[in-house]
């Protein structure tokens, strides 16, 4: 039975026949290691993307509010110009004076006679 050849087994075979020594310390030499100055950096920008992002977000939602309640209180003072207009309509009846006249005569009150009025100086 033959054995299968580890890859240790063949570089080994192939450093003797080339006479090249093979390592692979050249990946652990170019490594990229970040310094400190680097991930405060990334840290920064990251948390100023992210501010921008969120402001962005919180303005688009405070027009939205602000637009609603826009909406709202247009709708508010509609009604209160109507109720405001019915209002100034039924001041105007309640002071005509047949309407006064129709109230008195309601009331049980009559006209007052020449002698019962009274003129002050």
């Amino acid at each position: 039975m033959v054995r299968p050849r580890r890859s240790s087994d063949a570089e080994k075979d192939r450093n003797v026949r080339t006479g090249i020594k093979i390592t692979n310390s050249w990946r652990n030499k170019n490594r990229f290691y970040f310094t400190c100055r680097q991930i405060f950096l990334i840290t920064v920008m990251l948390i100023a993307f992210m501010g921008s992002g969120i402001s962005y977000v919180w303005s688009n939602f405070e027009g939205t509010r602000i637009g609603y309640n826009l909406s709202r209180l247009q709708q508010k003072e509609l009604r209160l110009k109507e109720l405001n207009r019915k209002l100034t309509i039924e001041l105007a009846t309640l002071k005509s004076p047949q309407s006064l006249e129709k109230a008195a005569r309601e009331l049980g009150l009559k006209e007052a006679l020449p002698e019962q009025i009274v003129i002050l100086p």
